[in-house]
């Protein structure tokens, strides 16, 4: 279902953990990837980690609507930076056809480049592989749509919009 480890001490905690060349990197490895499946491959970076990375990445899929997805084949790759931990998490649909060990490759490919320090090089590896899988067994489609947004998501940005969003609601 997933690969996790923990990724060394070359992860530092930072309030934007990617530079925008990074993000740019990154973004276009998931563009490419998506070109050629019907999958959704996404990134989220999380402040802590908590006692269970997996159940973690697991709920960082839901809130990003990566299990809404019409034929199951989302991908997250979430990196908590703070922790030293990297997960792979895919949804039902392309888990059930990727072969045994796939999440440990695409896992220990990413993390050889993270131990490196070279996180948008590693992270890109990571999603050009399981772009692999996604279009061997989702090819893209001609009505295909995007379903979900092509974004890193970093989850304090999301804390502060739902905080200023509680706030306003409370100003009317």
């Amino acid at each position: 279902m997933a690969g996790s480890a923990d990724t060394e001490e070359n992860m530092e905690g930072q309030d934007k953990f990617f530079t925008a060349e990074d993000e740019q990197q990154i973004l276009s490895a998931i563009r490419e990837a998506e070109s050629r499946t019907s999958g959704e491959i996404r990134v989220r970076v999380e402040k802590k980690a908590g006692k269970n990375p997996m159940a973690l990445a697991r709920k960082a899929f839901e809130a990003l609507g990566m299990r809404d997805t019409e034929l199951h084949n989302g991908v997250l790759f979430v990196i908590v930076p703070e922790d030293h931990i990297f997960v792979v998490f895919g949804d039902d649909g392309i888990n059930d056809r990727v072969p045994k060990g796939f999440w440990d490759e695409v896992r220990d490919t990413v993390l050889r480049d993270f131990r490196a320090g070279l996180f948008a090089r590693g992270l890109s590896a990571g999603i050009r592989l399981a772009g692999e899988q996604l279009a061997a067994f989702f090819p893209v489609q001609k009505d295909d749509i995007d379903e979900l947004p092509n974004a890193i998501s970093y989850a304090e940005d999301e804390a502060a919009e739902a905080a200023a969003e509680n706030g306003k609601e409370g100003t009317g």
